[in-house]
């Protein structure tokens, strides 16, 4: 009996639901300046890549996701299971590439590689993907975001994209899929390297167990060897079989009684494969996409495994994807796992949990809590979990306990909003005794919250349960009981780099003291003001005398966030050779910069130009120079004194 519905509806639905969605976070990006899309969320490509770093580093990225190693996990089993499903239903590059190449068809201008040249050409996304992961596992970093066409349109060539890369990557792409079927998925693309890896996954698993099992006996061979030797052998096949083996478990049939040879099914097939020339697709570019099923008149002459179940695979891509969303909020990976005590230390260690840390929200920042527990005596090991903000904590029972822990994860803060109006005012001070106020995200917020009311000079925190903040303000606008209501608003409005951010809060006064003490303005901004110096540009071979400094009045330098940003201005000042240190103090109850500069070698109208210019230019750690908008503004032209007439200041101050 004829079919009379030739289109895949089904999978036309994946296609177009997946571009539909890259379209509304294209358009949300460009209407929602707060949203931020991350098109890299879902990839199982990222995911493999990502676990392999988390295998063998012990640590996940930023850009490296529970949601991207299910997928990706997933993926995997699909392809044991179905053949390449995301290929087939989801892969944004695999559609438009297969879109663009029906234009070629249409022109007459597409054609299918075959023969040597098909093999030889397939060498070359197993190359890729072992640079891929060699770089990435190395970095702890996508690579494949450097090169990736889709990464690359859809980020605008973000600061992740390498031009050079992406963009003959972009246009090999677009080209290719006009004039050749399928160049990218055939050729280039390291997932389906890696697909056609696990069509093969006997391979994969016998190596696997050889290598884990010569680390058992306490070999020390990289990750390399394994990986370069799956990948060699998977080429080999694919360029000498273009079969897999074994898998996937479900294949396209064929009825040979049945058939009409009206060619339909072949042209059909986005791969160009024969189907009507075999009994069973084996070949290893088959995606079970089914097109070839629904384009066949005569009904179940082509099957998946003898039975007509064109809904199969659509229906399997929508429970792999629900189940890998699934397992990715259910199961949490930590961020980073370090251990650096002795091994007899560890295996009697205590494990204490701290929930709550906002601050630690990606790699970098977990690893930076890490050194900082690093430096505790007592503790070791972390894990860091960057979903839930959590740290799990290692530590010698005998050394340390958890109250000292604590003490040593918090951060105490000191932040001066303004000064009093006038020199001899005095400044009110009060405890608060605040809960949920632990973190340094927690003190950036308590800092927006206040710092909103002018009565409010500044306040300073220190370790305790709940966190004991001193507040500085006027008791001629504000009472105690005033005070405890603003730290208790549910939610803070603040501006940051142009934007609005609306934050809900949780802080709860817990008790305030009984009194309220009164202290001078000299005292005041001695509690809350904290200097900076910085040292640079070998300032240490310069005698006193050969040094000038330049002074300038710094508004700013009373605000204690600023201190990153000092960092980017002393960045852009050591570009000058003959500039040695830069540091901010209080003198005479008024804040200045102090740049040193070796005499007769810096004019000292070039230092303030160099201090207002529009943009700084900042030195990365990498060796890379980049450009940053300048936050500092400096409203009044220094002056020249020589470096001991500000030290005396200093001291007499003191």
């Amino acid at each position: 009996m004829a079919q009379k519905n030739r289109t895949n509806y089904l999978r036309l639905t994946f296609q177009w639901g997946i571009m539909a969605l890259l379209f509304y976070m294209v358009l949300r990006w460009w209407i929602d300046p707060n949203y931020v899309p991350d098109f890299e969320a879902y990839c199982p490509f990222g995911g493999m890549q990502a676990l392999s770093s988390y295998l063998v580093n012990n640590s996940l990225a930023c850009s490296m996701t529970e949601h991207q190693i299910f997928m990706g996990v997933l993926l995997l089993i699909g392809v044991l299971i179905f053949s390449k499903l995301f290929c087939s239903y989801i892969c944004p590059i695999g559609t438009f590439t297969e879109w663009l190449g029906k234009i070629g068809e249409k022109f007459k201008v597409r054609y299918t590689i075959s023969g040597v040249a098909d093999k030889a050409l397939r060498s070359l996304k197993y190359i890729l993907l072992f640079l891929t992961f060699y770089f990435t596992v190395g970095s702890s970093e996508l690579f494949c975001k450097e090169y990736d066409p889709f990464f690359a349109v859809f980020t605008g060539f973000g600061s992740d994209v390498v031009l050079y890369f992406a963009l003959p990557a972009l246009i090999i792409t677009i080209l290719g899929a006009v004039f050749i079927r399928q160049f990218w998925c055939k050729y280039l693309c390291p997932l389906s390297a890696i697909s056609n890896i696990f069509s093969n996954a006997v391979v994969f698993f016998a190596v696997m167990v050889i290598y884990l099992i010569l680390l058992k006996l306490g070999l020390q061979i990289s990750w390399l060897w394994p990986a370069g030797i799956i990948i060699l052998i998977a080429m080999l096949l694919e360029v000498t079989r273009l079969e897999g083996w074994l898998f996937p478990v479900f294949k396209i049939k064929r009825k040979g009684d049945a058939c009409v040879d009206c060619n339909l099914c072949n042209k059909a097939c986005p791969m160009g494969l024969d189907v009507m020339g075999v009994e069973t697709v084996e070949h290893i570019d088959c995606h079970l996409c089914v097109d070839c099923i629904k384009a066949c008149p005569v009904s179940d002459t082509l099957t998946i495994n003898k039975k007509k179940m064109t809904w199969l695979p659509a229906t399997a891509t929508v429970v792999l994807i629900v189940l890998g969303l699934f397992l990715a909020r259910t199961i949490e990976l930590p961020t980073i796992n370090m251990k650096w005590g002795p091994e007899q230390k560890l295996e009697t260690a205590a494990i204490f949990s701290q929930s709550g840390l906002k601050n630690i929200k990606c790699y970098g920042s977990a690893m930076s809590f890490a050194s900082r527990m690093q430096r505790v005596k007592g503790v070791l090991g972390v894990k860091a979990y960057v979903r839930s903000h959590t740290a799990e904590i290692y530590y010698d029972p005998q050394v340390i306990d958890p109250e000292k822990i604590k003490a040593a994860i918090f951060t105490p803060a000191k932040t001066l909003f303004r000064m009093p109006a006038s020199p001899t005012d005095s400044v009110a001070a009060a405890v608060f005794w605040v809960d949920k106020l632990f973190d340094t995200y927690d003190s950036f917020y308590f800092t927006q919250l206040l710092k909103q009311n002018k009565g409010i000079y500044g306040f300073s925190t220190h370790f305790g349960e709940p966190v004991e903040a001193t507040i500085y303000f006027n008791d001629s606008l504000l009472t105690i009981d005033e005070i405890k209501n603003i730290i208790e608003q549910p939610e803070v409005t603040y501006v940051s780099r142009g934007k609005s951010y609306t934050v809900k809060l949780k802080f709860k006064v817990a008790k305030t003291s009984q009194t309220i003490e009164h202290i001078t303005r000299s005292a005041f901004i001695k509690e809350l003001f904290t200097p900076f110096n910085m040292v640079f540009n070998e300032y240490k071979k310069y005698k006193p005398q050969d040094l000038a400094v330049y002074k300038i009045y710094m508004p700013q330098a009373l605000n204690a966030g600023i201190r990153r940003s000092l960092m980017m201005l002393v960045s852009h000042l050591s570009t000058n050779d003959y500039i040695v240190r830069f540091k901010t103090d209080i003198v005479d109850q008024k804040p200045y910069a102090f740049v040193y500069f070796v005499k007769n070698k810096v004019p000292a109208d070039s230092i303030f130009s160099a201090l207002n210019k529009p943009q700084l230019t900042v030195h990365y750690r990498n060796g890379k120079t980049g450009l940053v908008n300048n936050p500092f503004r400096f409203p009044l032209k220094g002056e020249v004194i020589q470096p001991e007439t500000i030290e005396r200041k200093l001291v007499q101050k003191q």
